[in-house]
């Protein structure tokens, strides 16, 4: 039977506009299986929809590098793993300059900080209703991750590339979306910080389910004892799942939710 399920969010749960439709929040507000969103996105970004969803469960954020859980107070650190500041300072400075056009964000646990304005940062913020900061890195705070935006996919494959030649060690990029390259600890990914999640319930993976449409669900995909890809999940994801339901457009997370419920009915019987 699965036991507990893993959802992505952006390209899976939420719509291309970062919206929740009524269809998939009732779907999981009525699940009789524990869910946890596993995210790029930060804490603070995930708030909103966690709220809506009224998720008490551990949730994972920044590609697994945090796994938290929220309440009427905030959030509770249940673990984290952050880039070390030299790290942070080396990247930002080489971006900066040799990619000065590029959108350059970090982040810390409740702080979104940017170099400048611009196009990127505008469509993040209408996706995720996060406000940013403009300030310099100081060092002052732990950052979780950096993430580059560019609508160029061929300059995205530069910079990837231009970045594991400088062989920085304990960081991983992932692309999350066609547009964004996000930089976090090499610590951690989705499927970690969900092991970590089903070993303090005496489950695994054979018991959970996992629904993702980005490379960085793969290693969540690749374990997890049902894997789902929505439709509009990348080819190569989908090489990885058991299963391929609706696009994130037409409620393929509510389609999965009934899927895994007739398995565990058919279990039973």
């Amino acid at each position: 039977m699965i036991k507990h399920i893993f959802a992505d969010m952006d390209g899976t749960l939420l719509d291309t506009r970062g919206y929740l439709s009524d269809t998939n929040r009732w779907s999981i507000c009525l699940s009789d299986i524990p869910v946890t969103l596993a995210s790029a996105r930060s804490p603070f970004e995930m708030s909103p929809i966690l709220n809506t969803l009224q998720l008490k469960t551990p949730q994972i954020a920044f590609n697994g590098n945090l796994i938290f859980t929220q309440n009427d107070f905030g959030i509770q650190v249940i673990e984290k793993h952050i880039l070390a500041t030299e790290t942070v300072s080396e990247i930002l400075a080489y971006i900066s300059s040799n990619f000065p056009s590029v959108s350059l964000s970090w982040y810390s646990l409740a702080h979104w900080y940017i170099k400048k304005q611009d196009k990127a940062v505008f469509v993040q913020k209408a996706l995720t209703g996060a406000e940013p900061r403009i300030k310099d890195f100081d060092g002052n705070s732990e950052i979780y991750k950096i993430m580059l935006m560019t609508f160029d996919p061929e300059e995205l494959l530069h910079i990837q590339s231009s970045l594991d030649a400088l062989n920085i060690p304990e960081i991983q990029l992932t692309r999350s979306t066609v547009h964004t390259l996000e930089i976090t600890s090499n610590k951690r990914t989705k499927a970690d910080a969900a092991q970590t999640i089903l070993k303090e319930k005496n489950l695994n993976f054979e018991e959970a389910a996992a629904i993702g449409d980005g490379h960085n669900d793969i290693p969540l995909l690749k374990v997890a004892g049902l894997s789902i890809a929505v439709d509009n999940a990348h080819t190569e994801v989908k090489r990885y799942v058991k299963m391929i339901v609706g696009k994130n457009t037409d409620h393929g997370v509510t389609e999965a939710l009934s899927a895994i419920r007739e398995i565990n009915e058919q279990v039973i019987l």
